[in-house]
């Protein structure tokens, strides 16, 4: 662990060093390549080559973490899609899926998206903390520094409610800042009554008790084919705004409803996964600034053989995501696996993923001002990477190569282990 009584900390010596986009940063000269950078008081305090930096912040004043040009440097990753708060185990499913079982045909059986709500009801908060935590840890030691996590497996007003309590305990006790989504209209659950307006109504009327107890920041709903209609979100999302909560929408995942449209339309922070979004949705959300949020990793486990189009995303000019979409049944909590699939199954190149999985993700939450990039001023959360180049992210796929990750300018995984005080 570093030692206190120094100034900062300079990690020297990058095989190569990943800034991602910079406003602050300018290089001494003009064919400077930066491989190192200066940590002070939790922020960025500088970035250069090693021989200047080393020239000016002392081994006497500052630790020096030498990488010794085997090593990448980049920003922490940023998931911006999770759903992080649920129980129950579903890989049961799998040899389901494997033998061809549709999802219609898996719930029918007892499975799916009610077999998670069923057990989060019935779990307790502390059991959900518990699960929670050793979620976040998994996703730490990959080197995840931010999240969003996202309620939805409660579906009624007194589970939606203690998932969020949940999320916002963890965010107490967790070095990941998590940054909370209320999305209650996840689907409409089978044991509710109702018609679909009458429970989007009854998750509208928990928005008070949300904002009062500052448990969410932003809203989602589920628009798409056996989920809400485009008319019925825009309800919810109307709502929502008056309220002064921010927006997200799950889009067009299964067929193009025009749900980008709406979400460019109501100016969302995001629209995420976008599997059946054309041409015009992507103008739309460029045009709105919406941020594009790809989930390979949920096609990839419902064994698809679609992906989101990242190419038309890059071409109409849209700032691309990458996230995991960790839920039940999709339990992956690693970026750099995430990292590997966007350019595996949407042929984004190393830089590019890398980039949608830390920058992109933070502008997805508002955030691309306080991480996401390494830039003077921001937030120091560094990740320290065992491979030679980002390049290695996808091509050593299914590998955790996370040496050492700083949150806030302090060192909580080191060499692999998470570090407790």
């Amino acid at each position: 662990m570093q030692n206190s009584q120094k100034e900062g900390i300079v990690i020297s010596n990058a095989s190569e060093l990943y800034l991602g986009p910079v406003s602050n940063y300018e290089p001494i000269y003009s064919n400077e390549i930066p491989d190192a950078v200066v940590i002070k008081n939790g922020l960025i305090e500088a970035i250069g080559e090693t021989s200047t930096i080393l020239s000016n912040y002392s081994k006497f004043d500052y630790e020096i973490i030498d990488c010794k040009k085997k090593k990448t440097v980049c920003p922490g990753f940023v998931d911006s899609h999770t759903h992080l708060v649920f129980a129950g185990d579903r890989s049961h499913e799998l040899r389901m899926k494997i033998q061809g079982k549709s999802y219609l045909e898996i719930a029918q059986s007892g499975g799916g998206i009610m077999f998670s709500v069923n057990k989060t009801r019935e779990a307790s908060k502390l059991e959900l903390e518990a699960l929670a935590l050793k979620r976040l840890d998994e996703m730490l030691l990959h080197g995840t520094t931010t999240i969003e996590a996202k309620s939805g497996y409660g579906l009624d007003a007194k589970s939606e409610i203690k998932i969020l309590e949940v999320i916002q305990s963890v965010n107490e006790k967790h070095p990941i800042d998590i940054v909370p989504t209320f999305l209650g209209c996840h689907i409409k659950p089978a044991d509710y009554l109702g018609n679909q307006l009458e429970y989007i109504e009854s998750m509208i009327q928990l928005l008070p008790q949300i904002k009062h107890q500052n448990l969410a920041e932003y809203v989602d709903i589920w628009t798409d084919k056996g989920a809400f209609s485009v008319e019925e979100s825009q309800h919810f999302l109307n709502e929502s705004k008056k309220m002064g909560f921010k927006l997200r929408v799950h889009a067009d995942e299964l067929e193009n409803v025009g749900a980008a449209l709406m979400a460019a339309d109501l100016e969302a922070v995001s629209a995420d996964h976008l599997l059946f979004a054309e041409a015009v949705s992507a103008s739309a959300l460029a045009q709105s600034q919406v941020v594009a949020n790809l989930l390979p990793a949920t096609p990839f486990v419902l064994m698809l053989k679609k992906y989101a189009n990242y190419q038309m995303f890059k071409d109409a000019g849209v700032e691309v995501a990458l996230s995991s979409d960790f839920n039940p049944n999709c339990y992956i909590l690693d970026m750099q696996s995430v990292i590997g699939l966007g350019s595996f199954m949407m042929k984004m190149l190393p830089e590019e993923a890398l980039r949608a999985a830390t920058y992109g993700g933070a502008k997805a939450l508002n955030r691309e001002n306080e991480i996401g990039s390494l830039d003077i001023g921001k937030k120091a959360d560094v990740l320290i990477l065992d491979i030679p180049s980002v390049a290695s992210i996808p091509y050593r796929f299914g590998i955790n190569h996370t040496d050492t990750v700083f949150k806030d300018g302090k060192i909580i995984v080191k060499e692999g282990r998470k570090i407790t005080n």
